[in-house]
């Protein structure tokens, strides 16, 4: 069996990624589709609007064939190291294909990706993020203007590839519909930007059904979380931590922990606090990642590399790959958690899980097993 892997949020599931799931099997033939989703914390530091069991079943209804998560301390990271760690495990999954979305996919990213970034000089403008540094460097060596969000992770996802042992055929989808950042809903198409159906969501719009796959899909969203649903959790954890406790937070670099604790009193909803927090020299994507790193008390001496194959779900195609190629498979696969390894190897995906549950009310990892469609 030959399976083609996909890197995705699903936050929330919608037409555009059944889609991209359809052209991927589609181009490659695959028996089996395999995704690696975010759990219940996403790469821009934000939480998932739904939980990830409810976006497992999802994926399964619409073309998945096994849903992995990744890792929440992969996960929750930079789109470099985000990147990295998703492509390693899919790898060790024996996935011969790697499809994602993409602006522009006549790209070439095998190439973009074998520039030697070491030899461009890169503009040490601190005003500038890291991506927004590689996008410049690439941009002065080839003259490509990688600057789209999928473009942009595509190209990470095309540079830890290259630098895998088991390197992936890459397979590009073009974006179809509605852009990455769009916020309002499409009025001519059926597919719509996840941060527009997001929003629409949190207006309790009624007008979602025809962007989400299946009618049962919309009830599910009623049980949306936002940051905003945090807030008094972070506040008090900053608010109870001293500045060297803070200060011993993963990511909390150049005094941060100062603009913490000087704005929390000052802030009365979590936009406000992001708002004054926010500088120029951070995306406000870093500024979320610190918000989670600190709620969930990661710290600098926490080992955040580990990677596993932990199962959410599968129909019998991706069963069956499962059983064919877990012999070589260098990573530990787990498929229900106890309490060694909820202590261990899954602590930090059972704690976040924990915080998640203390707003949507449903169990996220005790006792629970891989979903089967």
């Amino acid at each position: 069996m030959k399976a083609v892997g996909i890197i995705a949020e699903y936050n929330p599931f919608h037409n555009g990624h059944k889609y991209q799931i359809e052209q991927a099997k589609q181009a490659t033939n695959a028996d089996t589709v395999i995704v690696i989703m975010s759990g219940n914390w996403v790469q821009r530091g934000q939480p998932a609007i739904i939980d990830k069991w409810t976006r497992t079943q999802m994926a399964l209804e619409n073309g998945a064939d096994m849903v992995i998560e990744l890792p929440a301390q992969c996960s929750v990271q930079p789109a470099d190291i985000f990147a990295k760690h998703a492509v390693n495990i899919l790898a060790n999954l024996q996935c011969e294909w790697l499809s994602f979305g993409s602006e522009h996919p006549e790209l070439d990213f095998n190439r973009l990706a074998n520039i030697d970034l070491r030899r461009t000089v890169i503009d040490q403008d601190y005003t500038k993020s890291y991506a927004e540094l590689i996008r410049i460097a690439i941009s002065n060596a080839t003259g490509e203007d990688v600057n789209a969000p999928n473009d942009v992770l595509a190209l990470n996802y095309a540079i830890a590839n290259l630098n895998n042992n088991h390197k992936m055929k890459l397979v590009p989808v073009k974006r179809n519909g509605a852009n990455h950042h769009d916020l309002g809903l499409n009025d001519s198409g059926n597919i719509a930007s996840a941060s527009s159906i997001r929003k629409a969501i949190m207006d309790n719009s009624d007008s979602l059904d025809k962007f989400i796959p299946s009618s049962s899909n919309i009830d599910a969203l009623e049980n949306h979380v936002s940051w905003e649903d945090f807030w008094p959790l972070l506040k008090y954890k900053i608010e109870t931590s001293s500045i060297d406790d803070l200060n011993q937070i993963y990511q909390m670099n150049e005094g941060l922990e100062y603009r913490l604790k000087k704005y929390i009193y000052q802030s009365q909803s979590f936009d406000e606090f992001l708002r004054l927090v926010k500088s120029k020299r951070y995306t406000y994507s870093r500024i979320k990642r610190l918000f989670v790193y600190t709620l969930l008390n990661w710290r600098k001496t926490d080992e955040l590399n580990q990677e596993y194959v932990r199962v959410l779900g599968f129909n019998k195609s991706g069963r069956a790959y499962l059983n064919d190629i877990k012999k070589d498979v260098n990573i530990p696969i787990i498929t229900k958690i106890n309490k060694e390894l909820s202590e261990n190897e899954l602590n930090f995906d059972v704690v976040s899980g924990r915080i998640y549950e203390n707003i949507n009310h449903l169990p996220q990892d005790a006792g629970k097993i891989p979903l089967i469609y």
